[in-house]
């Protein structure tokens, strides 16, 4: 990574720019989670890289191993979904996505691109099975510090975030998700809650958590879900916690970050259409 310290440029960011071991050794943190956890199933998931299953008519709950992945990890609170869109595949609404093989996707939220803060992502399903899946994800951000936030200098900041998001069955209704990425800018960055966005995107990590309670029937064939999730941002020290609900075709909620300097309280908002080529 290349760290810009031109004393012009040092002089005007605010304490939370600059170079700091400890940040990185947290990053370094994170990176061993990701290794550790793909392991787990890899045996029995790397036959299973079909991109996202077709949706079960049937109650999650009355399920077998033979069904193939688990309906519900498709409804997280504030995750990305470890499930891809299928080849051809365009998803518009708050976010655009586009399915460009049944296991690879590449998408941008429309919400954070109004914000200024200028994101496109890719997402590749490794893992697919009736218990456990998986993906990697990269995204990349580009937008100018003063946009986010008037106390930031006027300073355009970019940012690369590798990481992975999984989801593991509980229960037949329930499912839980972790997913966590590294974050490699343009400038080494330490972290100045108030002068912070809960709408900025760091070395982050989060566990969603989601209750299908109400199976799904012939008129509704997915069921209503509930996902609560809580997020730390280790980059710019952001606690984060919120809930949400899944009806079918569209997912509200709120995410809050109490000590964010500006837009604590960050709306989930989902839904639009699809169209297939």
């Amino acid at each position: 990574m290349t760290v810009l310290r031109p004393d012009a440029i040092l002089n005007k960011l605010p304490a939370w720019v600059g170079a700091t071991r400890s940040s990185q050794a947290i990053q370094f943190a994170v990176v061993a989670s990701l290794i550790a956890i793909l392991p787990m199933n890899g045996a029995q998931g790397a036959a299973r890289r079909s991109g996202s299953p077709q949706v079960k008519t049937s109650d999650p709950g009355e399920r077998t191993a033979s069904e193939g992945p688990n309906p519900i990890f498709a409804s997280t609170h504030l995750l990305p979904s470890p499930f891809t869109l299928r080849a051809g595949t365009l998803v518009y609404g708050t976010e655009l996505a586009f399915g460009i093989t049944d296991f690879l996707q590449v998408e941008t939220s429309l919400i954070r691109d109004i914000y200024k803060i200028y994101n496109a992502g890719a997402k590749l399903s490794v893992i697919q099975t009736s218990d456990f899946a998986a993906a990697l994800t990269v995204g990349y951000e580009n937008y100018n510090l003063k946009d986010v936030n008037s106390l930031n200098p006027d300073f355009r900041l970019t940012s690369w975030q590798p990481g992975l998001v999984t989801a593991f069955t509980l229960l037949p209704r329930v499912a839980l998700f972790w997913g966590a990425n590294l974050n490699e800018t343009n400038v080494d960055i330490r972290a100045d809650a108030a002068a912070s966005s809960g709408y900025q995107r760091g070395a982050r990590t989060e566990f969603d958590l989601t209750w299908a309670y109400n199976p799904s029937t012939s008129a509704r064939a997915v069921s209503n879900a509930l996902s609560t999730g809580v997020s730390y941002d280790f980059t710019y020290h952001l606690v984060g916690y919120g809930v949400s609900h899944h009806w079918p075709g569209f997912h509200f909620g709120i995410h809050y970050y109490p000590n964010a300097g500006s837009s604590r309280i960050q709306p989930i908002l989902a839904g639009g259409g699809s169209v297939s080529f």
